[in-house]
């Protein structure tokens, strides 16, 4: 096993060329995390109390509403919070594919490309909104991915939150194992 700064390992045996990312973490972010979410759940059990004692129609509805909203929430922030403790990215590269998953303690959905489909690896661009960048930067999210590749005209990214220096380093891996 080699590793490619801090977050990055890969292996390579005679016919693939596994590369696992590690998801960057930080323990007194994912313990805020934790307590911001017990502290939405405590006022989504709040309302859920509030709905059962509400008889008029209007306000029951519009308490509904707001469950389903907290709900979404709810489920993004717990994703994300067992994502920073327990999610990579792996890449497996060999016999004319390229398979990536996101892996969340087992869970994700195994993606496959055709290597002689794949275009030129690039730094990810993503969204020109400052705003946008910002919020896909932050640790809250699943999300700022800085490597693409184009696959039948659809741009690909991945390699969620990596310094300058591990993205170059991964991107020449990726470049010399396909040609």
């Amino acid at each position: 096993m080699e590793y490619i700064g801090s977050r990055i390992s890969y292996l390579r045996k005679p016919d693939e060329l596994s590369i696992v990312i590690s998801v960057f973490s930080d323990k007194k972010k994912n313990r805020l995390l934790l307590a911001w979410i017990l502290a939405w759940t405590m006022g989504g059990l709040v309302m859920m109390g509030y709905f059962f004692t509400v008889h008029e129609n209007q306000l029951k509805t519009m308490v509904l509403v707001w469950l389903g909203f907290w709900f979404y929430f709810e489920y993004k922030a717990w994703k994300a919070y067992t994502w920073r403790r327990h999610g990579k990215e792996i890449i497996k590269i060999g016999k004319g594919h390229l398979f990536y998953k996101r892996d969340n303690r087992g869970a994700g959905k195994i993606q496959d490309f055709q290597t002689e489909a794949i275009q030129q690896f690039e730094k990810y661009a993503g969204r020109q909104n400052d705003f946008i960048n910002t919020l896909i930067s932050s640790y809250w999210v699943i999300a700022g991915e800085t490597i693409s590749f184009r696959y039948y005209g659809k741009e690909v990214a991945f390699g969620m939150q990596l310094q300058e220096k591990d993205t170059a380093a991964l991107m020449e891996l990726l470049r010399t194992e396909l040609r």
